[in-house]
């Protein structure tokens, strides 16, 4: 897994969580979400790393 800055249609930095290539939907609509409110795009990375985090927990802990 690993984070991808992104830029919106509308030009705000923002990020989303990559996972083979394929984005992990759920976080991406929390991520989305906090671009939307206009969180900063610290802010928004920040959670993504822990998002990041608490995936790779789940994944290496085989729960879904």
């Amino acid at each position: 897994m690993r984070i991808q800055p992104v830029i919106t249609p509308a030009g705000v930095n923002s990020a989303t969580l990559l996972d083979e290539g394929a984005v992990v939907e759920p976080v991406e609509q929390c991520l989305a979400h906090l671009t939307i409110i206009e969180r900063s795009p610290n802010t928004v990375r920040s959670y993504a790393n822990d998002l990041k985090d608490f995936f790779w927990y789940l994944e290496h802990r085989n729960l879904n």
